[in-house]
């Protein structure tokens, strides 16, 4: 019980820490920046009313933005990180198509993938 007040407590605070990265960049008009970190997150790329229910767009926040988010999403799609990605058990929704990487990315992805899907069969088949 003690544990479980503690998980609780955990997540109490954690849910109070503040606004998340998104909201605090478009806040302080880092539109580059949102973009970046949301192509290395893999999130898909985010649409103009998206972007303006963060808060308000100016004249070339959807430029900076999507600048941003082009590199961000090269970095994300390396063949090694999209690996990564997949052996954790991510599912891949086209986030590194048009890439310059894509179909390395996406076999990395699959490879990845499959270990974790055996892992999990392994883990399923040796339970007690």
């Amino acid at each position: 019980m003690k544990y479980l007040m503690l998980l609780v407590a955990a997540f109490v605070l954690a849910a109070c820490s503040g606004q998340s990265y998104d909201t605090e960049l478009a806040k302080e008009s880092r539109w580059k920046a949102l973009g970046i970190k949301d192509g290395e997150n893999g999130r898909l790329v985010r649409t103009k009313d998206e972007l303006n229910q963060l808060t308000p767009l100016k004249e070339d926040a959807y430029e900076l933005y999507q600048l941003g988010y082009r590199e961000g999403i090269e970095d994300y799609c390396l063949p090694y990180k999209t690996y990564k990605q997949g052996k954790k058990g991510a599912q891949y929704t086209g986030q590194c198509l048009n890439t310059s990487h894509e179909r390395l990315a996406i076999e990395g992805w699959e490879a990845g993938y499959k270990e974790y899907v055996a892992d999990q069969d392994n883990q399923w088949l040796n339970r007690d």
